[in-house]
């Protein structure tokens, strides 16, 4: 998880101006991702489009699982809980985020009241896969390829022309029957979405204050025995052991980019123990937190 330490992104991608971003993302030596790509499981409110330029990926949303070979798309819609894995050591893919309102206009035509307004309410949604045999897929592609280059290039102008040509794709998108009601669309098991995501929102806003299953299990509510079933089936670890993985993430953030005092870390991450916070430690990340200060310090000093 670390260093983005939310599930929940506390921000918008792009800038409140310019609400919109690409990125290339590459594995290997010298990248963030040197071994594969790997984006753990987390949700935000704007757009993702990704499309696979080469090897396979799994790409989870809302707890479904789709295989992504090359030159196959895929939509994250806003506020879907989503995990991309790179599977093997030579994946390459693009991605395009945007901010869903910038499609809003305040006159109410028929384009504003019959797509765009339905869209923005949830009532529509992207498929979450387009493949190469699908009609739309030639016009598709090509209208995200060049979105893709002038939001890297970054020109003068860049965001006007790629909010018209991102107008362009929703405007092929309704009329090749992609875009999905919210029946058609909706997964399976939609509450053990909603409380998956209400108890993770739960332990990133109480961290450093004293948390117990039973404050867990009521920010549902449900009792503490469902609560340890449901999560540990969508998490892999208890509820208690992801809030300690969580406070350990936190701490390691911390210890890293500041001089606090372990002592201090340990508390301002919700540890009440220093001499427990130092064996969690250790058996999250194979050495002590001064051992991962001091590595921390000397990999930034390699990499300013």
């Amino acid at each position: 998880m670390y260093p983005d330490l939310t599930l929940k992104e506390p921000v918008s991608h792009g800038t409140r101006k310019n609400p919109l971003m690409a990125i290339h993302f590459t594995i290997g030596p010298g990248t963030i991702y040197p071994s594969h790509f790997f984006v753990e499981r987390h949700w935000h409110s704007d757009i993702e489009i990704i499309l696979v330029r080469k090897g396979a990926y799994l790409c989870e949303t809302n707890l479904e699982t789709f295989r992504l070979e090359e030159g196959h798309m895929a939509f994250i819609n806003s506020e879907e809980l989503h995990q991309l894995t790179g599977l093997g050591q030579d994946t390459v893919h693009d991605v395009i985020l945007f901010g869903p309102d910038i499609l809003d206009f305040s006159y109410p035509d028929e384009w504003q009241e019959q797509w765009i307004r339905p869209f923005l309410n949830h009532d529509l949604a992207f498929p979450h896969t387009l493949l190469p045999e699908h009609p739309a897929y030639a016009g598709f592609s090509r209208l995200f390829d060049r979105i893709l280059k002038k939001a890297l290039d970054a020109k003068e102008g860049w965001y006007i022309r790629c909010k018209l040509l991102l107008l362009e794709l929703f405007v092929l998108s309704a009329e090749s029957g992609m875009l999905l009601s919210a029946r058609q669309h909706s997964a399976p098991g939609q509450h053990r979405i909603r409380h998956y995501k209400t108890i993770i929102s739960y332990m990133e806003e109480h961290f450093q204050e004293p948390v117990t299953l039973k404050d867990l299990a009521d920010a549902i509510p449900c009792n503490p025995q469902y609560l340890c079933r449901f999560f540990k089936e969508l998490a892999g670890v208890s509820p208690i052991q992801y809030l300690i993985n969580y406070r350990i993430e936190r701490a390691c953030g911390l210890l890293a980019n500041t001089s606090l005092p372990i002592l201090r870390i340990a508390m301002d991450c919700g540890f009440d123990n220093v001499s427990y916070f130092i064996r969690k430690f250790k058996e999250a990340r194979g050495c002590t937190p001064k051992e991962f200060r001091e590595t921390s310090k000397i990999s930034q000093a390699f990499n300013p």
